[in-house]
Formats: C-alpha cells, sequence, structure tokens
C-alpha cells in the first residue's frame, strides 16, 4: 500500500492523470456552484425566505454571489438567470438594503443591452439604500445634499456616492435608450409588423436626450478632485512578451484610487452612448445638409475621444477589481474604433483579463470582431434586419 493508503497497482491509468490547479478549481467550483443553486431553488419554493427580513437579506447576499460568479462566464445576458427566478424587486423590498453586485451589473451591463432594467429608477427609497444620496422625489438630482456631504467624516464614502450616482444615471440613459420612440417601452419587445404605428416625436426624444445628457455634466462638473487624473504619460512597448501590438496610440490616464479610475471609465462609456444615439431634429426644421454633417462629424470625434479615454484608463490601471468592472467600457469603446491598431489595442485589453484573473472576455472579443467585419466589408444592415438588433451596443 501506499503512503495514501491505496494500491497504485488498483487505480486504472487514466485516474492517476495530473490535473492542473487551473482544472481542479474548475471542477470545484462547478461542484459548489451546483450544490448553490439546489439550496437556492429548495429556498425558493418553500418560500420561507421571505418571511423574515433576515431571511430576505440572506437570499438577496446569495442571489448577489451567483450572479457574479455567472457574470464571469455566462456570455450576453445568461448572468441575471437568477434575478428572473426571484421576486426580490417587489415593493416589499424598499426595507432591504440593495448589495452593489445586483445594482451594478443592472445598469452597467443593461447600458449595452436591448432590454430595461429590472431595478425601477423612480424608487427613490430602494436607491437609498444602495447608497445613492437623493431626495423622494426622484426629480434628475442624483447628487449629494450640502448637509449630507457635511457630515461625510469617514474615508471613501464621498467616492463610493459619486459612483453610486453615475450607477444611477447610466441606468437611466439605459432605459432611454431600449425605450425608442414606442409610447410604451414594451412595445420595442414586439416584433416590428406588430407594433403600434404611431412613436413619440423626434423633438421630445431631442429632449429627453439633452435631459439626461444635462444630468451628466452637472454630475460630473460636481466631481472631487479625486476623480481627475494625476497624470498622463506614454505607454513604451509590446503589449506582452512575444505579441507584436504597441499601445502607443494611447495615453496612459493614471488615478491615485481604482474607484475613481473604474468611475470616470464609466462615464466615458455614458458619454459614448449618448452621443452615438442622439436624436436628430425633425427634417421639417430648417437646417442645411453642412449643417448636419458638421453635426456627425462633431459626434464622431467626440465619441472617438471618449473611446480612446476608457482604453487609456485602463493601460493605467491593473488592478484585479478595476479590470473586471472594465469590460463593458472597453466593448463600447471598441465598437467606435476603425483604424487596425486600435482595434487590436482593445482586443489584447479584453483577451489579457480572461488570461490574467479569468473572468470571461471572449464573447466580447468575438463581438467586437464579427461588427469589425461588417464594418470593414461595407455591409449596411437594412431596416428589417436592425429591427431585431436595435441597439449596436449590445453584449
Amino acid at each position: 500500500m501506499s503512503q495514501a493508503g491505496v494500491d497504485p497497482g488498483s487505480v486504472p491509468k487514466y485516474v492517476g492523470l495530473p490535473f492542473s490547479n487551473e482544472e481542479m478549481w474548475r471542477y470545484h467550483s462547478a461542484r459548489y456552484y451546483d450544490q448553490a443553486l439546489g439550496h437556492l431553488k429548495i429556498a425558493v419554493s418553500s418560500d420561507s425566505y421571505s418571511r423574515t427580513l433576515l431571511g430576505k437579506e440572506e437570499m438577496l447576499a446569495a442571489v448577489a454571489i451567483l450572479c457574479t460568479f455567472e457574470l464571469m462566464d455566462a456570455p450576453g445576458s445568461a448572468w441575471k438567470a437568477h434575478l428572473s427566478a426571484l421576486p426580490l424587486f417587489d415593493d416589499r423590498a424598499a426595507s432591504v438594503p440593495v448589495h452593489s453586485s445586483i445594482i451594478i451589473p443592472q445598469t452597467a451591463v443593461k447600458g449595452i443591452s436591448e432590454s430595461p432594467t429590472r431595478l425601477d429608477l423612480k424608487d427613490m427609497r430602494l436607491w437609498q439604500n444602495a447608497g445613492l444620496a437623493t431626495d423622494e422625489k426622484g426629480e434628475l438630482l442624483p447628487y449629494s445634499p450640502s448637509d449630507v456631504m457635511e457630515t461625510q467624516n469617514s474615508s471613501g464614502i464621498e467616492e463610493d456616492m459619486k459612483s453610486n450616482e453615475l450607477t444611477w444615471i447610466l441606468g437611466k440613459i439605459a432605459n432611454h435608450l431600449t425605450a425608442g420612440d414606442a409610447l410604451v417601452p414594451a412595445n420595442n419587445a414586439m416584433p416590428r409588423y406588430q407594433r403600434p404605428l404611431i412613436g413619440l416625436s423626434q423633438e421630445h426624444l431631442l429632449e429627453r436626450w439633452n435631459m439626461l445628457m444635462a444630468d451628466l455634466e452637472r454630475w460630473h462638473a460636481s466631481l472631487p478632485a479625486c476623480f481627475t487624473a494625476t497624470a498622463r504619460t506614454r505607454r513604451l512597448g509590446s503589449a506582452a512578451l512575444g505579441f507584436e501590438l504597441s499601445f502607443d496610440t494611447f495615453e496612459q490616464i493614471w488615478f491615485d484610487l481604482p474607484l475613481c479610475a473604474a468611475t470616470m471609465q464609466s462615464y466615458h462609456q455614458a458619454k459614448i452612448l449618448l452621443l452615438a444615439n442622439e436624436p436628430q431634429e425633425s427634417t421639417a426644421i430648417r437646417s442645411t445638409v453642412s449643417a448636419r454633417l458638421r453635426s456627425y462629424r462633431h459626434a464622431l470625434r467626440e465619441v472617438l475621444y471618449h473611446a480612446r479615454e476608457v482604453c487609456g484608463i485602463s493601460l493605467a490601471n491593473s488592478t484585479d477589481s478595476f479590470r473586471v468592472n472594465s469590460v463593458q467600457a472597453l466593448f463600447v469603446a471598441g465598437q467606435v474604433f476603425q483604424e487596425r491598431n486600435e482595434q487590436e489595442a482593445v482586443l489584447e485589453l479584453l483577451s489579457g483579463i480572461e488570461r490574467d484573473i479569468g473572468w470571461t472576455t471572449r464573447y466580447h472579443v468575438a463581438k467586437l470582431k464579427d461588427e469589425w467585419v461588417k464594418g470593414r466589408e461595407g455591409n449596411h444592415v437594412d431596416r428589417e434586419e436592425q429591427s431585431h438588433d436595435s441597439n449596436w451596443f449590445i453584449s
């Protein structure tokens, strides 16, 4: 008998094949994940968790963990399946503190998907429990009241509050984009031939767009100094050993705090989403062709600037927590680029996240490559095809 108590000759040879640490980690994570799902199903079917506040909080924490686990590896919107199974966001949820692991994926990911946020952005009590400082009126004022800010003596609270405010604004942008010109946002989920023929006017959409842009700019103007980049440098050398790619197209944009870097990257993502989806004034309003083309060129320059800022922030910030939160912003920025060297740089940034920390990005890489091929081939999607893929910022 061996020291392990097993006769080597009695064990089939294939059982002795070596397993890498990564393979063992995947096996154990899948095993425990399956067990967690089993316990979750039992709790949901018995509805026992909803009888006490503690039970609701424990269930919410469990769902947050499972959603984060899914977000690491599930393509598209598959990560949100656990949210669909639980009635956690009903009228009774206002008394339950909502964890940011639920809030942030709901808004950041929805910001580039084709469905509205599950959380009610007008439920101020819910968002206050998630850390948003605002009044009960639900006005477009996601800013911390002065009397609240004067009492904030703990380090990091102000940064958290500003980040939460941007998350709320991103949710409103997501809902604006998915609603389109439909009188009832749910109509956009219907087949094109079943949708009502009457919708909102371009003037109304433009007014709503201007309000969102004003919200975003007021938020930006209210930021404390820690959200300002401390340095801008050029990165020299290749991206990785044996990889012939230079990042010198972009500046490295440095911040003192990873949270501030991630928040500013989300700000640039929000600007791209709004600028790329700006409604146009009605053609009945007199405007020259040159004036409209100048507007288009200005928007293109602006989105290109913000896309480069997204990449520059990623180049200077290498903490795992930051890189995990940068995936969606890089995906949005990548769709802006037309130059091959900029596209390859985004691919390397995304691939490096999966290579270094295991957070799956291959789905985003494949989607970007597909979009770029269409662009190089000059494929213009016709209206019928576009109706099934109405937002080109899709995760």
